[in-house]
């Protein structure tokens, strides 16, 4: 029987774990090894007097299979709490007013959001023409302006970037991000074109429309948080789970590896997953491949905060109705945006409150996220304030600061990882997996 060592005990490491176990348990043996004392990473959830608050991801798309295969398999579908229709209602705070993105071409055209003469450009796309140099990566903010116009790539697609990766869309590769985007152009020559031709094709096959970024998919959690996920995992293998296990080292070992820790754990294993964040593995690899380690230490985190606020009703003159908004930079605002997440999951906020969730820092304003858990409250609900017609201060607040938050496939990421794969060729039975390398989100 076969040993494997999984390093890390986030979602991606417990997902690898389950993998193994239920596909292959008769013929491997193995055993997650977790830094914490605790598992999830970056995903935890927070039940404090009726609210119900998530310290990272607010929940997961259910167009991804994998995901709800997995939920599927552990039993607790029963418990998933899919989000409320009206959560797809999306604004952009823009010009002093939330805008909201209308999915209806004719409204979107005629709303404020753009200028007469932005408005015009984005409906030239389809005659812009088509890239040829597809060898020179492009990043999304670029691609941007090339197919929809500068004034609609700094007010839709830079809050967006902001919202999803934390990120500056002047520095993050479009190849990596948005791969769909790439296709999209290649196949069709246009966006306009590309999307028109999906939603025939989903039209025809019964299913969701598409979006520009990928398949359309409702926002799932479960009715008490992500945590629940991550609880079911650690209960179903807890005899595979070693808490408290720094690994310091893997190093070759009798046609195998070597799994060394701070706590004196050795080991020898015939495969090994690293599951822990790029820099977390660029220091455990160091020793068994320095061209791996220094990959992997190329791949920038940024810094990020989360503030969650509980408002009686009655403070909130918004109806709040809808998924949230997002801040383009020209606003000059601290906030990349917030989520209405009351409106999302009802369960959120007990009766009679609302809660709401605020993301402060990334790329364009990594300092904020250092700030004191006072002066993130005070930019957060001065902010929030006008925005959504506030009285009074939140009579709930959960504070959640990542140093090394969401990782960034700055320009240069597809190059990186195709070295990288080309590295581990020469390493047999050493896997990465995670969100540093092919996607952000669960």
């Amino acid at each position: 029987m076969k040993k494997v060592a999984v390093i890390g005990g986030g979602i991606s490491g417990l997902a690898a774990l389950h993998f193994l176990v239920s596909r292959h348990g008769a013929d491997i043996e193995p055993v997650l090894l977790e830094k914490e004392n605790r598992l999830g990473g970056t995903i935890g959830t927070d039940r404090i007097d009726g609210y119900v608050s998530e310290w990272g991801p607010n929940g997961f798309l259910d167009r991804v299979p994998l995901t709800l295969h997995l939920v599927d398999e552990l039993g607790i579908n029963d418990k998933l709490a899919p989000a409320e229709s009206r959560s797809g209602k999306r604004f952009i705070y823009a010009h002093g007013r939330l805008n909201e993105i209308s999915p209806s071409p004719v409204k979107f055209m005629t709303s404020p959001l753009l200028s007469v003469l932005g408005r015009l450009r984005l409906a030239m796309e389809p005659f812009v023409r088509q890239k040829r140099d597809w060898e020179n990566e492009e990043s999304v903010f670029d691609f941007a302006a090339r197919r929809i116009g500068p004034e609609a790539a700094r007010t839709l697609i830079d809050p967006m970037v902001s919202g999803i990766f934390g990120g500056d869309a002047r520095r993050l590769s479009l190849a990596s991000c948005f791969p769909i985007m790439v296709q999209m152009e290649k196949e069709y020559g246009s966006l306009v074109r590309a999307l028109i031709a999906r939603m025939r094709q989903a039209k025809r096959a019964g299913g969701k429309k598409a979006g520009p970024a990928g398949p359309a998919g409702h926002l799932t959690s479960f009715a008490g948080g992500l945590q629940t996920l991550i609880d079911t995992l650690g209960t179903r293998y807890a005899a595979r789970i070693r808490l408290g296990h720094d690994v310091t080292g893997i190093f070759r070992a009798d046609g195998g590896y070597a799994v060394e820790c701070a706590n004196g754990f050795a080991e020898r294993f015939d495969a090994v997953i690293c599951s822990s964040p790029a820099y977390a593995a660029a220091a455990v690899v160091a020793g068994l491949d320095p061209g791996v380690s220094h990959i992997l230490k190329q791949i920038p985190y940024t810094s990020i905060a989360v503030v969650c606020l509980g408002y009686k009703r009655e403070q909130v003159g918004h109806d709040l109705d809808g998924f949230g908004f997002i801040i383009p930079r020209f606003e000059k605002k601290r906030i990349l945006g917030t989520i209405w997440s009351s409106s999302i999951f009802p369960g959120q906020a007990p009766a009679g409150a609302v809660q709401m969730r605020t993301m402060v820092g990334g790329a364009t304003d990594p300092e904020a996220a250092w700030m004191s858990d006072q002066q993130l409250l005070d930019i957060v609900t001065a902010d929030l304030r006008p925005m959504l017609d506030i009285t009074g201060m939140p009579s709930y607040v959960r504070i959640y600061k990542y140093e090394r938050g969401i990782p960034q496939f700055v320009l240069g990421h597809p190059a990186r990882m195709a070295a990288m794969d080309e590295r581990l060729s020469r390493l047999q039975g050493l896997f990465f997996n995670g969100n540093a390398y092919d996607g952000v989100g669960l």
